[in-house]
């Protein structure tokens, strides 16, 4: 799996935001209540983050970024350091899913 490389710069600290993801589903039945069972173990939170770029940094990124070997488009998992709760900057496997 790609990495986050070291030349690029880290996420910026302002805006940045974390989405806890939906552990379970729910499902409306004709009658009762409703169903609801987890949909998984697994941790799918979304972080909201920005990066400031020079524009050599900015060229590098989308080299990376669009490398069939690194990050594929955006379609493919990376490890990047980031602060998910107060354990400070963590490696956590993402990818994109937005511009």
């Amino acid at each position: 799996m790609a990495s986050w490389p070291a030349t690029f710069p880290a996420p910026l600290h302002g805006g940045y935001q974390l989405t806890p993801g939906e552990q379970s589903l729910r499902t409306d039945m004709e009658s009762g209540a409703a169903r609801s069972r987890r949909r998984s173990y697994a941790r799918n939170d979304r972080v909201g983050v920005s990066w400031l770029m020079t524009d050599a940094e900015f060229s590098a990124f989308r080299t990376w970024f669009e490398s069939d070997t690194e990050a594929a488009g955006g379609s493919a998992w990376f490890y990047i350091s980031l602060w998910v709760g107060d354990t400070g900057a963590t490696s956590q496997e993402a990818r994109f899913i937005d511009d």
